[in-house]
């Protein structure tokens, strides 16, 4: 009977554990929906990657130019094709850091743990993005821009 006992109390902590961690995710997910409704914008960010990419495009021989938040890619030799891509707040991949973050201090792992764990999955995340929207213009500059949305999406 002890044995039962004990098996409840510890599936109990289990549980009572999974309900902290969920009321600690959904408290941080909140915030995330007041920048949302906002509609909360980082340009600098935006004009960062896109001048990111527009160098790495460059530097892989793709004939690609920035402006603020804008990426544009020249088809043709003598520029009179161009295209234009914007990135959106959306492109820079904030959301997915954002939750990452909150995941991390949503967990019962002390905060040194926390942080060494954000130092590594931050920029793996920005790296992973990145790589995804370099690897999108390529694709589109290869196919042309009609079948950007459908790599896109």
């Amino acid at each position: 009977m002890r044995k039962a006992k004990k098996k409840i109390l510890e599936r109990r902590k289990k549980l009572l554990a999974i309900l902290i961690f969920l009321i600690k995710l959904n408290l941080f997910v909140i915030p995330l929906y007041v920048l949302l409704w906002l509609d909360f914008s980082l340009p600098s960010l935006q004009n960062f990657l896109a001048s990111s990419l527009a160098s790495t495009l460059s530097f892989f021989k793709y004939p690609a130019v920035s402006k603020e938040k804008y990426i544009f890619i020249f088809l043709s030799e003598d520029s009179y094709r161009i295209i234009p891509f914007e990135i959106s707040m959306d492109c820079t991949g904030w959301k997915s850091m954002y939750l990452m973050v909150a995941l991390a201090f949503s967990t019962s792992f002390n905060l040194r743990r926390n942080f060494k764990f954000l130092a590594i999955a931050l920029p793996l995340l920005f790296s992973l993005n990145f790589l995804r929207i370099f690897s999108t213009l390529i694709i589109a500059f290869k196919l042309g821009s009609q079948y950007f949305e459908i790599i896109h999406t």
